[in-house]
Formats: C-alpha cells, structure tokens, sequence
C-alpha cells in the first residue's frame, strides 16, 4: 500500500526535469522510500517528433541528472510521453 508522503521529492524532481534539453514538462511522478534512498517514477513530455532514439538519449540524460543533482535517489525510472501541443 503506498502513500503519497513525498511532495518535497516530487517538486524537486520535476523542477530539476525542466532543466534537461528535450524535456517540455512533466506528468505523473511517483516516489516511494525504500530504506534510505527514494525512488522515482517519472513521466516526461517530449517532442512527439523526435525519434525513438532521441526519446531514448533525453530519459539518459535526465535519469542521470536528476542522480547526481538529488540526494539519496536510488533507482529513476523514466516514461518517455509524446508532447501534443503544450
């Protein structure tokens, strides 16, 4: 059973997505606290143009930010979501 007790994570998350080129915005985000590390379950937009690839090089690029921008992230999972018009 999980809890929602996390907003402080969640916002830092998806502040710190925004900062990653490719990243339009952000949906879902989950984090949960195993031990003493959190993990994340993250939803990003990007351009639904863009190869798969690409999608594929930005959710690289954005896992590994938010690891070493974040402390105490354990694993980050990232959904890639095409971005309509924003």
């Amino acid at each position: 059973m999980d809890e929602h007790l996390y907003d402080d994570i969640q916002i830092l998350v998806q502040k710190h997505s925004l900062a990653v080129p490719g990243v339009l915005a952000t949906e879902k985000c989950f984090v949960r606290k195993i031990g003493m590390r959190y993990h994340v379950d993250l939803h990003a937009r990007v351009d639904a143009n863009i190869s798969v690839k690409e999608g594929h090089t930005i959710s690289h690029h954005l896992k590994d930010y938010l690891m070493a921008e974040i402390p105490n992230l354990g694993q980050v999972f990232i959904h890639i979501e095409p971005a309509e018009e924003l």
